[in-house]
């Protein structure tokens, strides 16, 4: 082949992806990506399962995209096609999304950014196949190269070094192996209740000392569950659940006042917490609640309410933090709960986007168990840390109870969430997003704040820094009975 044959050929010789179309490219994909980690389609911060499909759908075709870019220099054909899906799949995506418009910052946000990543990757469709200008030629036809105008290689990739192109296919794979860990998103367990109720105050105490009879064995003395009866069924039965690494032992002063007043209150131990150490003379390690899962916290908070039926003819409900959250849970799913007060629902992580705890339970679902430091003051009954399988649970919980409260109201009669503005653990502004959707269902949904006087996250236990017994202690036994205090 003569240069001047090659120069004529030349002309419609595909080119390296490069300039302003790979750049589109790229951006699209990152975009598709991100979108990707967004709850779609739904009123709420958290993930919703079954509309998991399109969040995914959205992050393959980043993938792809920014995959063909990267390897365009072996064929520009499948970039064109991987930009032809890329656009017609994000604007098809954005366009679904329209027909039930989102209510809330995160989902209409990761709409926004596969309509953008859809357009980007249209454009530089564009750019490519009608503005061939833009892309530099890697190889003029006086170079003396042979240059093929059938050829979908890129003329420069023959010159290039072996070790570099397996070294840009080492670098997709982990990069796809990555995106997969953390935006493959973590599945939303189905946590159904399967109710099993008591009818008698008997049947209630043989129910409990069958769940509990374990516990003399492996629970640290200060951390076994406690069952404070009045010897017969009462008006009003309390089933209060504690937070994550704590104990019954946090609960235990608010429980005997509650008593005091005329209620069987019920504080039973979660599963994993509060076991002793190897010669039981104190709390043990954290590493305890290792395997903790949000079936296992859906069994505990089904097994207390079913007691708590036999233990009075009104069952009233109470949680703090992870407590929080299966007190919400028992609110969406126990019919025979008469009215549940959530504190600081440990839904997602605190001051971040929302989207950070999908990230979060994305990777730490698929890897192996963490221990991390702990966020609080360290207390003789409470585990040292936290665990990600822990916080994994709670937050799959968490997921589980928004689908529902999204969508449905809950089946208790009366629902209070409770705000702290100073907690340092739950963000209060997503919390009062959570608590407004869930009020729009129609459901009997309350939101109540405590003052902004610096309350930590645990306004219960008071063998915390700074505990105020004398200012929390009566706002929540008013809640627990329908009042509201100002």
């Amino acid at each position: 082949m003569t240069p001047a044959d090659s120069g004529s050929r030349a002309e419609i010789e595909p080119r390296c992806v490069e300039g302003l179309p790979a750049r589109l490219g790229l951006t699209g994909g990152a975009l598709l990506v991100a979108s990707s980690t967004f709850p779609w389609f739904t009123a709420g911060a958290i993930h919703t399962e079954p509309l998991s499909g399109r969040a995914l759908l959205a992050l393959l075709l980043g993938i792809a995209v920014i995959a063909a870019t990267l390897v365009a220099a072996r064929s520009t054909l499948a970039w064109q096609v991987a930009m032809l899906l890329a656009a017609i799949g994000g604007v098809g995506l954005a366009a679904i999304a329209s027909l039930a418009p989102p209510r809330a910052l995160s989902p209409s946000t990761g709409v926004a950014l596969a309509l953008i990543g859809g357009a980007l990757a249209g454009l530089a469709l564009f750019a490519a196949r009608w503005r061939r200008a833009w892309l530099p030629a890697r190889v003029e036809p006086d170079d003396g190269v042979d240059i093929d105008a059938d050829a979908e290689v890129c003329t420069e990739a023959v010159d290039r070094a072996g070790h570099r192109s397996f070294l840009r296919w080492v670098g997709i794979a982990v990069a796809v192996a990555v995106g997969a860990l953390v935006l493959w998103p973590a599945p939303t367990p189905d946590l159904a209740s399967a109710a099993d109720p008591t009818s008698t105050y008997d049947e209630a105490v043989e129910r409990f000392d069958e769940e509990t009879a374990s516990e003399k064995d492996v629970v640290w003395e200060p951390c076994e569950s406690r069952l404070m009866t009045h010897g017969e069924r009462t008006e009003v039965a309390v089933v209060l659940f504690h937070g994550l690494t704590n104990c019954p032992k946090q609960f235990v002063e608010l429980g005997e006042q509650l008593f005091d007043d005329g209620a069987n209150v019920l504080i039973l131990r979660a599963p994993d917490h509060g076991r002793a150490n190897a010669d039981g003379t104190g709390i043990g390690s954290v590493a305890n609640v290792d395997d903790l899962t949000a079936e296992a916290l859906r069994d505990y908070a089904d097994d207390a309410v079913d007691i708590a039926t036999g233990l009075g003819d009104e069952v009233r409900v109470l949680g703090l933090s992870m407590g929080g959250v299966i007190a919400a849970w028992t609110a969406q799913e126990r019919s025979d709960v008469d009215r549940v007060v959530a504190i600081a629902p440990a839904i997602n992580i605190p001051f971040v986007p929302a989207v950070l705890t999908h990230v979060f339970r994305n990777v730490f679902h698929k890897l192996p168990n963490v221990s991390l430091p702990s966020a609080g003051s360290k207390l003789d009954h409470a585990y040292a840390g936290e665990t990600t399988k822990g916080l994994d649970a709670t937050f799959a919980m968490a997921a589980y109870v928004a689908d529902g409260a999204y969508a449905d109201q809950p089946a208790a009669a009366d629902v209070i969430v409770v705000l702290n503005p100073d907690d340092e653990q739950v963000d209060p502004t997503h919390l009062a997003e959570f608590a407004d959707a869930w009020a729009s269902t129609g459901g009997p949904v309350s939101l109540h704040r405590f003052p902004a006087v610096g309350l930590r996250h645990d306004v219960i236990d008071l063998a915390q820094p700074d505990a105020r017994p004398d200012l929390v202690y009566p706002m929540l036994v008013s809640l627990l009975a329908g009042e509201r205090p100002g």
